[in-house]
């Protein structure tokens, strides 16, 4: 009898066992889901909000280096170091890349093509970038995981190309007919597939206008484009990501309002000399005047004066003014409790937190500068509820003006009349921001209908110099120019502006040197990639002249 007990306990167990590993295959670890249980709504949030953090890392080098933001410098060779990269280096590939290759089969076989159209849109945003910042970077072997861990870099040229593919594919993915549930967390477009379609097309602009100096064929491409005129040309068209204002669990805030507007009172950025003194005085022959209507709504003063300049605060007041700057050239102090800082100085911080001007309303969501002149706080302005300006209306017509006076290509109109279109967008768009985030601007601050700070007077500003200018190159830069100011919270663009064009051709030069070194034309590779991958190419030799971009057949002192 107690054999048989034994038995069949031993019977009992093999059952229980059996039906267990059964079982197990109708389970799902939630912590392990298959591709087939996965949530892609789930995954395209991850792609979302890493690419926001991408884009912001990209728009700041980039906007140190074009004089947007404080570049500390002195030298391009070590103003950066590889490991300086490995966040944006990271990002791109670990968060961006590998979740939307896993997300887009799984989105494909769901019909959720919005989604899928999403994730190509932002992938290829993000690896034209990539190559835009860097050069030659892994792709093809990119998201192989443990079957390659030491994925060779592609030529820059052949990831464009997959680029145009990427964008093409998600252009088809938008236009489907039988697509499935649409994306309840859609954070750029709300799930509108046709917005899409145009920020899509638009971003094919950009990358071909990018590859114009060395590629003959884009000239047809941008002009089947302009053509068919489905790109970004609307604000509610614009492709940007909406900041909110919840302070914590999590900062939902813009990041520049977070790091400037503190409990503390002190603004934690510099702004940039030279383009604050582009914005509010270049146009009036280097004093401070009201021609930008703009100002108001870019820069908050904390300080309307420089009563509280001193040695300590400001030690550049009390220091000459550089032998190498062009005359003209802004040196420390732009007027009006404008307190920046100058390209390449790299004195030490000073104890001007609370004087600093800051971002201001737009596109940080911070305060508007109606002369109150007093320091930063937490919830002043908009409370953070800024935008990421990835690519505006205004941005399509200054390419679209670009391409009209190089190209030749006029289908949307002159370079002149596009130059018009594109700064009454950039007008237009930030002076009605604040109300979108609930911000009153004081009546007596409204720029005015003319005269003045009004927009048809500054319009009107730039079209005479435009009419005067006697060669295409005084033209470009009047172009770029208006460009430079108009994509101030994007330093992606001017970056790859001004690479590719000189443009604009007065800038600040670095402040404690004559000789800093040849510019920045890309970034050196990251650490985590050169120091953990076999395949990976030398790192790039400080200052050097072969650090170009494939699109990028400039000369070596081109800009500085």
């Amino acid at each position: 009898m107690k054999y048989k007990q034994i038995i069949f306990g031993i019977l009992l167990l093999a059952t229980i066992s059996g039906c267990n590993k059964k079982l197990d295959s109708l389970l799902t670890n939630p912590n392990n889901p298959s591709a087939s249980t996965a949530d892609v709504d789930l995954y395209l949030n991850q792609v979302q909000l890493s690419f926001t953090g991408f884009f912001t890392g990209a728009s700041d080098f980039g906007g140190q280096l074009v004089r947007h933001q404080e570049w500390y410098g002195p030298l391009y060779a070590n103003a950066y170091s590889p490991n300086s990269f490995d966040g944006l280096w990271s990002t791109a590939y670990s968060s961006i890349i590998k979740n939307a290759d896993a997300m887009i089969p799984l989105a494909q076989q769901q019909k959720k093509y919005i989604q899928s159209g999403i994730a190509r849109t932002l992938k290829a945003y993000v690896l034209g970038t990539l190559v835009d910042d860097f050069g030659d970077v892994p792709f093809t072997e990119s998201d192989l995981g443990v079957a390659n861990t030491n994925p060779k870099a592609d030529g820059g040229a052949a990831i464009y190309a997959a680029v145009h593919a990427l964008l093409d594919s998600a252009i088809i993915d938008f236009n489907k007919t039988d697509a499935g549930a649409k994306p309840t967390n859609d954070l750029f477009y709300g799930g509108t597939a046709a917005n899409w379609v145009k920020a899509a097309k638009s971003l094919k602009l950009k990358f071909y206008m990018q590859a114009r100096l060395v590629d003959n064929s884009v000239g047809a491409k941008i002009q089947t484009l302009l053509t068919e005129n489905n790109l970004v040309n609307t604000e509610p068209q614009d492709f940007s990501f909406k900041y909110a204002t919840n302070l914590n669990a999590p900062d939902s805030r813009h990041p520049h309002y977070a790091s400037n507007y503190t409990s503390g009172g002190l603004a934690g950025d510099f702004i940039s000399n030279y383009f604050m003194w582009e914005v509010v005085a270049e146009k009036s022959g280097g004093s401070v005047s009201t021609l930008d209507p703009r100002r108001r709504y870019y820069f908050y003063r904390q300080r309307t004066n420089f009563a509280d300049v001193s040695v300590v605060t400001a030690s550049c007041s009390v220091q000459s003014y550089p032998a190498h700057y062009p005359a003209g050239t802004p040196f420390c102090l732009v007027g009006q409790g404008y307190w920046g800082r100058d390209h390449g100085d790299n004195s030490g911080t000073p104890p001007d937190g609370p004087l600093r001007t800051t971002w201001g309303v737009y596109p940080a969501g911070g305060e508007f500068d109606a002369n109150q002149g007093t320091s930063v706080s937490l919830s002043r302005g908009g409370r953070g509820a800024g935008i990421d300006p990835i690519w505006l209306s205004s941005f399509t017509f200054f390419l679209e003006a670009e391409a009209a006076l190089t190209l030749g290509i006029t289908t949307q109109g002159t370079a002149r009349v596009l130059l018009d279109k594109a700064i009454r967008a950039s007008m237009a768009k930030v002076l009605a921001f604040p109300t979108t985030i609930g911000v009153t601007v004081p009546t007596a601050n409204v720029p005015p209908i003319s005269g003045p700070g009004s927009v048809d007077n500054y319009v009107t500003t730039v079209l005479t110099a435009y009419d005067n200018a006697t060669t295409n190159d005084q033209r470009l830069n009047i172009i770029m120019k208006e460009y430079h100011i108009a994509t101030w919270g994007n330093g992606v663009e001017p970056y790859n502006n001004y690479r590719r064009t000189g443009k604009p051709d007065n800038m600040q030069p670095a402040v404690t040197t004559p000789n800093p070194g040849l510019f920045m034309r890309s970034y050196f590779y990251p650490a985590v990639y050169v120091n953990r991958n076999l395949n990976a190419p030398a790192q790039k030799t400080p200052g050097a002249a072969a650090n170009k971009v494939f699109w990028d057949n400039n000369p070596d002192n081109f800009i500085k």
